[in-house]
């Protein structure tokens, strides 16, 4: 297992993590890691690796009939989370805006014309259409880009301490994909946030994360700063990920 610093700043701390589904098989095994406020931790692998199952477990939101288990886990409860799909992840049937006004009813205890002035505030920061305040919208008229989006500012207000954020930019084409992560990167330099950032590319990754998890079989087998496995990666895994970028 590897060895996790405690300290009293941690937002996340994650030791000997084993998730296992219903017939016993171990999907996921003795991971252990740990998030210091403002710190983004990137979990890198192939579709099947555990990463995701290891981001959801951490705010209980496995499938049914898998269970997780840990040494030890310590998360702040102030955490929010994006998900993979945007357009799957957000009510068909109810308006954007009206959404988020939920999320900032209950999450900041304010109602009404409140929650709609901070709804749109966060929506332009955004740069999501101004219209939306005089036609809100239902998830399907929207783009797959802008669905996202909402996702994301749902999530900011939340204003957690720590984002989890599971794929968010696999579903979107390469430009929406570039914009979705400077954006991510510009809110997390102002608010502050830490992030645990889950994907199957590397160059994303390498874009936001300031430590690299490489996660392979259920277990994380390499990790280090960015700059330590990027030039210098120990696993034969890592160095073919390295490749199918390069």
């Amino acid at each position: 297992m590897q060895d996790v610093r405690n300290t009293k700043k941690d937002i996340c701390l994650v030791e000997g993590l084993e998730i296992r589904n219903a017939f016993g098989t171990t999907l996921v095994q003795d991971v252990s890691f740990r998030l210091a406020p403002g710190e983004t931790l990137g979990l890198v692998g192939e579709s099947g690796s555990g990463k995701t199952l290891t981001c959801k477990s951490l705010v209980g939101l496995l499938p049914d009939g898998i269970k997780a288990s840990a040494k030890r886990k310590e998360i702040t409860e102030n955490t929010a989370m994006i998900f993979q799909n945007p357009i799957s992840s957000l009510d068909p049937l109810c308006t954007v805006v009206r959404q988020l006004c939920e999320v900032i009813e209950y999450r900041q205890g304010v109602s009404g014309v409140e929650s709609k002035e901070r709804a749109m505030a966060l929506l332009s920061r955004l740069s999501l259409p101004a219209e939306l305040a005089e036609r809100d919208r239902y998830p399907r008229e929207l783009s797959g880009g802008q669905c996202q989006r909402i996702l994301i500012a749902m999530a900011l207000a939340c204003r957690p301490e720590l984002l989890l954020c599971d794929e968010p930019t696999t579903a979107l084409d390469v430009t929406v994909q570039k914009q979705t992560v400077e954006l991510i990167r510009s809110l997390q330099r102002e608010l502050g946030f830490g992030m645990i950032f889950v994907t199957h590319n590397l160059a994303v990754a390498s874009q936001l994360c300031e430590r690299l998890a490489v996660m392979q079989n259920g277990r994380i087998i390499e990790e280090g700063s960015r700059t330590e496995v990027l030039r210098n990666p120990k696993q034969e895994y890592t160095q073919k990920l390295i490749a199918a970028i390069l």
